[in-house]
């Protein structure tokens, strides 16, 4: 009855508007006309915002056009891509059909909003002219980059390699500061971008050895000390959760009672809080403790409050700074000197960063790789500009260092700078999750739409962490997780706010793009139906990390554009029906709340194309109706209850387009009961990710008739067996030629992994093994982990010749209650192997020899393994530890 009525009156309208508005009525009748014009000049304005964001934005007038530039594109792009999900959306045939009243009036309206934009161009037109810049605005023939051009294949990527300048000096200056003093807290004192944190780290890594406890923290401006708290007990055996701060305290200061330990508080800002902190966490060390906390901090106060030793940060010297500038300006500098007609230009640049590293290695990093005199002469021209300009004024010494980071800024791509100015959407001093930060990306629009795109995006992200604009860490040789500097996390969000394009803290939300709502926002806004709203072209909110336990219905309603919804790590159960209403949302984040199922709500977002569901701990099971989403295209499950394993609607094969499948191993059905098959994910020819668990015959008989096959795009697989007998994994997996990580739970040690040259990550869990195959001579492997042989007494002597694993960083055995050796290794053997852990092997005899070659080893991990005979030798003092410390004196030991 409702929808009747509802039809009714949308008929009525439409009669009256073409009744009473036939002036008008043409809009309704160009609309195809009118709708390609506006697709092709929003690829115009696109490409002109390409040229414009190279002008010189400190003229007002500029400022101001580009805004208004701006502004037409976001509102010419609102209307394309509410015209695009249109079809998603029509429920029926005469719905859809243009004679329809539903359709005639949807029509009528965009045509309005295309007209309006029309008009918008026109005037920007005339501006332009004015400023004579309109003939830079609609360049001829713009045309997207193509990958070849863009960026470096995905299997291309790589981070430089960092450049310590003068560190050592200063390490063994605070190991010997700490070996001597009483006091049991050391600060770190600098300017921002001197290089604190990036000292403290590798001190940290040298001497968290000599502790039972050795933790970092960072402090943010804004800290909470209830997280920190979080945050500290996570490497304890401790539980704070649901008890007050002091409490916590409390509960903290116990545990630490009698333990030797380090722990680093990073970047701490002010003296009132910075007084309070150690008491605040539960800390307690005294004077005749053999405890150290080490501190970071710009704030001599907080030194003073915390009755810290001080060690002042010097700035790099003349020679020091050239070396660091060098070599981020020129990759080659160690084998060829810069070109002469550069040198001198390099001189003056590097000198204008007064010895600060961070500004050497971004402003360097800008100009690596070119020998265009211009540009270096534009670069020192526009660092001299900037230090007249601060002349005239007292300038404060942070804001001088963020303007010289600002210039790496505008020596970005254009297709770079929407991607660095969302950094400012995270909160400070946050690890970002890098597959987050892509996928952030994409739905955001910043990347092109084309098939390639994810490769594209992760282009990016190297590129940045190469220009020194982001801090990151890889994971079997991809880049996992990313962080920005203090001083490149304030400069995102200026940039962001003279755009109005991402981040926004304030009053008035009438303005911004996209919010990041703080907790105090948040009690003044969301939870109050009485407040105002947020604007309706909002098209990103973020409300992550908040204590919200609901958000009324008035908040949500009015902002119909809304492409991200950021809910992660709230306290909400459920979501007002009104955000079914959300028509072009494609990012839904709900990990980490209480949500006991999926909101009946989301069943209405046809555009969704990212669901995160993970550790969401209270969900059971998956919607019957997931399959409506067709555009979904990654689903994470991840670290729900455990039922959801067993309840995997088949609607799952009807999402076409899903290319991640993030879960816990899934348990499939084998019965026609509506939960999902085997057979049934075969449809799913797009996955990338998928997680098995095997309990029937019929199932691994299915992958052994090659029905993995059809999954030709996956890259990684992680297949569990609860079958009853020994079973072998088929070796028609060798098929997936993608295939990068490879997770192998209670089967037999397949003899043909090694074919699997692609593979960079290989976990054997449980696996029965009487010989293992050639791993060695796998090529790209990276990261090996294996897990529990209850037979094995002696690894093969290949896996240790010369020029074996040729990549492999990270090697873990675990679980070998039988395994007495380890065999010698050769010259060359894991060349670039960094942490090798051993766990649980109780009965290994003796080290083996060889393990001084690894250069590049960090960490040396025993824990519960060895005999006495073992461990002693790798004791403080012992002959092993001492052999392996001669050669690499940065090895971390850990048992």
């Amino acid at each position: 009855m409702a929808d009747a009525i509802s039809q009714a009156v949308i008929g009525k309208l439409t009669e009256m508007i073409v009744q009473h508005a036939a002036g008008e009525a043409a809009l309704v009748r160009n609309f195809n006309r009118d709708f390609q014009w506006l697709k092709k000049r929003l690829r115009t304005i696109s490409g002109g915002l390409k040229y414009t964001d190279k002008l010189p934005t400190r003229e007002d007038d500029i400022k101001e056009w580009l805004q208004n530039v701006r502004d037409v594109a976001w509102d010419a792009e609102d209307i394309v891509e509410e015209c695009a999900v249109r079809p998603l959306y029509t429920r029926s045939a005469t719905q859809s059909c243009i004679c329809s009243p539903d359709e005639l009036l949807f029509r009528y309206k965009m045509g309005k909003r295309i007209q309006e934009v029309k008009e918008a161009i026109d005037s920007i037109t005339k501006d332009g002219k004015q400023l004579k810049l309109f003939r830079d605005l609609v360049p001829s023939g713009f045309e997207p980059p193509s990958s070849s051009s863009a960026w470096e294949a995905r299997k291309g990527n790589r981070i430089l390699p960092s450049y310590p300048v003068a560190i050592e000096p200063k390490i063994q200056h605070l190991i010997s500061i700490i070996d001597e003093s009483t006091v049991p807290v050391i600060a770190v004192v600098g300017m921002g971008g001197a290089g604190k944190t990036f000292l403290l780290q590798h001190l940290f890594d040298r001497i968290k050895e000599r502790y039972e406890l050795s933790i970092w923290l960072s402090i943010s401006q804004s800290y909470s000390v209830q997280q920190l708290q979080c945050d500290l007990v996570s490497h304890m055996d401790l539980e704070v959760d649901d008890v007050s701060e002091d409490r916590a305290a409390e509960l903290i200061n116990a545990d630490l009672q009698g333990k030797k330990y380090l722990i680093v508080l990073d970047d701490v800002w002010t003296s009132a809080r910075g007084g309070n902190i150690i008491r605040n966490l539960g800390l307690s060390i005294g004077h005749e403790s053999q405890c150290k906390l080490l501190v970071t901090t710009r704030n001599r106060d907080v030194c003073q409050n915390l009755g810290a030793k001080i060690y002042e940060m010097e700035l790099l010297s003349e020679e020091e700074s050239w070396q660091l500038f060098c070599f981020h300006a020129f990759p080659d500098y160690n084998q060829n000197l810069p070109p002469p007609y550069l040198e001198k230009v390099a001189r003056h640049v590097e000198k204008q960063c007064d010895g600060l590293p961070l500004a050497l290695k971004t402003i360097g990093a800008s100009l690596s790789g070119c020998t265009d005199t211009r540009k270096w002469s534009s670069k020192l021209s526009q660092l001299k500009e900037l230090e007249l300009s601060q002349q005239k004024e007292v300038a404060d010494p942070d804001y001088r260092i963020i303007e010289i980071l600002r210039l790496s800024y505008d020596s970005l791509p254009s297709a770079l700078k929407p991607c660095f100015s969302c950094l400012s959407f995270f909160h400070e001093d946050e690890i970002i999750d890098c597959e987050y930060l892509i996928n952030l990306w994409i739905m955001e629009g910043f990347i092109i739409q084309r098939k390639d795109q994810w490769d594209i995006a992760l282009g990016y992200l190297y590129q940045l962490a190469n220009l020194c604009l982001l801090d990151v860490w890889e994971e079997w040789g991809l880049i996992k997780y990313c962080k920005i500097h203090d001083f490149l996390f304030d400069l995102a969000i200026g940039i962001s706010k003279e755009n109005r394009c991402a981040f926004a803290v304030e009053d008035d939300f009438t303005a911004v793009k996209r919010i990041l709502l703080p907790k105090k926002a948040i009690d003044d806004v969301v939870t109050d139906p009485k407040k105002s709203s947020c604007p309706r072209s909002l098209r990103t909110l973020s409300l992550h990390n908040n204590p919200l336990t609901k958000i009324e219905a008035n908040f949500l309603s009015p902002i119909r554009l809304l492409r991200v919804l950021d809910l992660s790590e709230t306290k909400i159960s459920s979501l007002p029906y009104c955000l079914g209403k959300l028509k072009l949302l494609k990012l839904l984040n709900l990990s980490s709340t209480k949500v006991e199922e999926v909101p009946i709500c989301v069943r209405s977002l046809k555009s969704l194309v990212f669901l995160d569901l993970n550790l969401c701990r209270q969900l059971r099971r998956l919607p019957e109706w997931i399959g409506e989403l067709k555009c979904l295209r990654h689903l994470n499950v991840k670290y729900c209850k455990d039922e959801l394993r067993n309840h995997v609607p088949k609607g799952i094969s009807e999402l076409l387009s899903l290319r991640v499948l993030r879960s816990d191993d899934l348990r499939l059905s084998v019965e026609d009961d509506g939960l999902l098959k085997l057979d049934d994910a075969v449809k799913l020819t797009h996955l990338q990710e998928l997680s098995l668990q095997l309990k029937h015959e019929n199932e691994l008989k299915s992958i052994e008739d090659g029905i993995l096959r059809q999954l030709v795009e996956i890259r990684h697989l992680s297949i569990a067996s609860r079958l009853s007998t020994e079973s072998h994994l088929p070796e028609n997996i060798t098929a997936l030629q993608d295939l990068e990580t490879l997770n192998v739970k209670k089967f037999v040690v397949p003899s043909w992994v090694s074919i699997l040259i692609n593979l960079r990550q290989l976990i054997l869990f449980y696996c029965i093994c009487s010989d293992y195959p050639a791993l060695e001579t796998m090529p790209n492997l990276v990261e090996l982990k294996i897990y529990g042989n209850t037979n094995c007494r002696e690894l093969p002597k290949a896996f240790v010749k010369s020029s074996g694993f040729p990549k492999l960083r990270f090697l873990l055995i675990e679980d070998f209650p039988l395994l007495e050796e380890l065999p010698d290794l050769e010259d060359g053997a894991m060349a670039v192997l960094e942490k090798f852990r051993l766990r649980e092997c109780p009965k290994l005899k003796k080290v083996p020899e060889g393990l001084e070659r690894l250069r590049r080893l960090k960490e040396f991990n025993y824990f519960d393994s060895g005999t006495d005979e073992f461990r002693e030798t790798l004791s403080e003092g012992g002959q092993v530890r001492k052999k392996i410390k001669a050669k690499n004196p940065h090895v971390y030991f850990m048992r």
